[in-house]
């Protein structure tokens, strides 16, 4: 694995640095666009395997991805658990890894889980952007958990609305 161990950025780590899901525009806006130039965008980024864990209920999804642009080979590692019967353990887990793309190594471990729930609603906003009517006055949010609370936070930074209904 090479001579320097991986580092580890813990969940209050990733926070610190993505404290608003608004600074992940600029280069999910470039992700966006290169994964959907094709091969000329430089992305590879198959299809996402799941794994079930019948005998738990589970499952594991992998996702690699490797954008040539950045030079940047990661997978994020998904476990996916319903109806646990403990409550203090989130139904989502979610781990990055990030390799060097030159020889393979892992460089680093991240938390997944807040990278996953700003990067989710940061491409729905991007979404919004270009979608939304500029009559639009009411925010929905489908659902009340992690992913409800990280669209709150960035569409009400970067919209105006007079109003949020929030239904679970």
């Amino acid at each position: 694995m090479g001579s320097t161990p991986p580092a580890f950025i813990g969940a209050e780590e990733v926070e610190k640095h993505l404290h608003r899901a608004s600074l992940l525009l600029p280069a999910l806006e470039a992700a966006l666009a290169n994964f959907s130039a094709g091969a000329a965008g430089g992305v590879v980024q198959p299809v996402r395997t799941v794994l079930p864990v019948p005998r738990h209920s589970g499952y594991l999804g992998v996702m690699p991805a490797y954008s040539a642009a950045d030079d940047a080979l990661t997978t994020k590692l998904v476990t996916f658990y319903e109806h646990l019967k403990d409550s203090s353990v989130p139904s989502h887990q979610a781990t990055v890894l990030l390799f060097d793309p030159s020889n393979g190594t892992l460089k680093a471990v991240l938390d997944g889980s807040v990278i996953t729930a700003k990067r989710t609603a940061a491409v729905s906003a991007i979404a919004t952007k270009l979608l939304m009517p500029p009559f639009a006055e009411v925010l929905c949010i489908l659902g009340a958990g992690v992913q409800a609370y990280s669209h709150y936070d960035i569409f009400t930074e970067l919209f105006t609305f007079k109003e949020v209904r929030i239904t679970s």
